[in-house]
């Protein structure tokens, strides 16, 4: 499903558990099935929220989750390692007999630097898919389907629902 009738919109967090949701998909395509959209915390943590979606925005959500743990568990882990031997080696050189030569560091830094950066992978490929995300205590829906999302706020009138159809 490309960007053609869809529309973005943003649920508070502390209104989701409240919602009465439409019978019809709200994102992706699909057979409707309820799929749990984490909250941006450490790879480890189970936080997350149940939200109806159709099959291909669940799968999204999971390559996103899973792009997560690869970040928690892979390369952040990797960071610290590669600047722990950018200070061992300061120290070596500093207190030690060791002289490395700058370009290390600077090649060390570098690539620390680009590795911290790809954890923002995850969250762009959440936004370029339109897999629904939680961010700043906003559940958002990139690419929500504008019938249904007038259908939600036709079923949840006291709601605050950002950036649906206009007209409300």
């Amino acid at each position: 499903m490309g960007d053609q009738g869809t529309t973005a919109i943003r649920i508070g967090l502390h209104e989701v558990a409240g919602l009465r949701w439409p019978q019809q998909v709200l994102a992706g395509e699909g057979k409707r099935q309820t799929s749990a959209v984490p909250l941006p915390r450490l790879p480890w943590s189970k936080a997350a929220i149940e939200v109806p979606m159709g099959e291909s925005a669940a799968r999204a959500v999971d390559r996103v989750t899973r792009l997560r743990k690869i970040f928690g568990y892979g390369v952040a882990p990797a960071v610290i390692l590669l600047f722990l031997i950018a200070d061992a080696l300061l120290l070596w050189g500093r207190f030690g007999d060791l002289k490395p030569p700058t370009v290390v560091f600077t090649v060390l830094g570098v690539v620390g630097v680009l590795l911290i950066l790809s954890g923002f992978v995850p969250d762009a490929v959440s936004r370029a898919t339109g897999a629904p995300y939680v961010a700043r205590d906003q559940l958002r829906f990139p690419k929500a389907r504008p019938e249904a999302v007038a259908q939600l706020v036709k079923l949840n009138p006291k709601v605050k629902i950002d950036g649906g159809p206009a007209g409300r």
